[in-house]
């Protein structure tokens, strides 16, 4: 098996690997292997090893933020910043829940750990500074006016400001945008580790990645706070609406995994194509459909329907 023998000769090769982690990392899209192999090195030998693939696979962010000018006045900085941010801090999260996974964590526990990371932040961002919704409604206006002009080439009378579903639409995403840039982060380690601990499995151990992310069930505790947090964000709390983000991608998360194990108890050979329906169907009917799954995550915390499943 090549990717076998590949990882293999990567394993025996620390340097060899820490040079092409830094470089496939420049390059756009495939540039993602680099730290999904740190976090596999980090599953399978050591932390410390790891962690300087991971730091391999972070500096070129940084290196091209700089290069690109995003540091200076004028540029368009609320992407470019907001790019290297995602990357940056999605990749050393990626390092830490890949330790936690290497200490025996089940992905339920990191999971909640990342969302609690997340609703932490969101919290103190708007306790040092709540009007930060404000801010982040003229930085979508600033933003839609660099990229107005820059589609049209020149400022248009009409193009000055934003028509009024615009206004609306940016009134109503500054009020989820740090839990949605949260989310992206955190979206992004998790999605990262996944990859990586599927290389290890696909590699070292077959099937163990299936086995692992078919029993992601949250706790009590979790299920409460997330009642708590849809009563809140229903009567409007600013804060709590910022954070919903962050908790239906742990409820949607925990909902595809038990999804996923009862399409797995299909022992049909057409269960892939109702799989890519279903992902289909969930990907059309956005935001309804993660809010049906998140709500069926909730369900199952006192359920329990794995375990129901297995007495039919």
């Amino acid at each position: 098996m090549r990717l076998q023998r590949f990882t293999n000769y990567l394993l025996r090769n620390r340097w060899i690997a820490l040079v092409l982690t830094f470089g496939v990392t420049f390059v756009p899209i495939v540039g993602i292997v680099g730290i999904i192999y740190a976090a596999l090195v980090t599953l399978r030998k050591n932390l410390i090893e790891g962690g300087w693939l991971t730091l391999a696979a972070t500096l070129p962010y940084i290196i091209s933020f700089y290069l690109s000018g995003g540091h200076e006045p004028g540029s368009n900085q609320l992407v470019l910043w907001a790019a290297m941010g995602v990357a940056v801090l999605s990749n050393v999260l990626t390092w830490v829940f890949a330790c936690m996974l290497r200490k025996q964590a089940t992905w339920s526990q990191i999971l909640q750990v990342a969302a609690l990371l997340g609703v932490l932040f969101i919290s103190v961002v708007h306790l040092a500074y709540p009007n930060v919704a404000d801010w982040w409604g003229e930085q979508l206006t600033s933003y839609y006016h660099q990229a107005t002009t820059a589609l049209t080439g020149t400022i248009k009378p009409e193009a000055v400001n934003p028509s009024d579903i615009q206004l609306e639409s940016i009134n109503i995403t500054k009020q989820y945008a740090t839990g949605l840039m949260t989310m992206a982060i955190l979206f992004n380690a998790i999605l990262q580790l996944i990859a990586a601990r599927w290389w290890q499995a696909w590699v070292f151990n077959p099937g163990m990645l299936r086995r692992e992310l078919h029993q992601i069930r949250l706790s009590r505790l979790a299920g409460l706070l997330f009642i708590l947090s849809l009563v809140l964000s229903y009567l409007g709390n600013s804060v709590v609406l910022d954070i919903m983000p962050v908790l239906y991608m742990l409820f949607g998360a925990a909902g595809l995994s038990l999804i996923h194990y009862m399409f797995g108890l299909i022992k049909s050979s057409t269960r892939w194509f109702w799989i890519w329906l279903l992902y289909v169907t969930l990907i059309f009917a956005l935001p309804t459909s993660i809010i049906v799954v998140a709500l069926l995550a909730l369900f199952d915390i006192w359920l329990d329907v794995r375990k129901r499943l297995k007495k039919i």
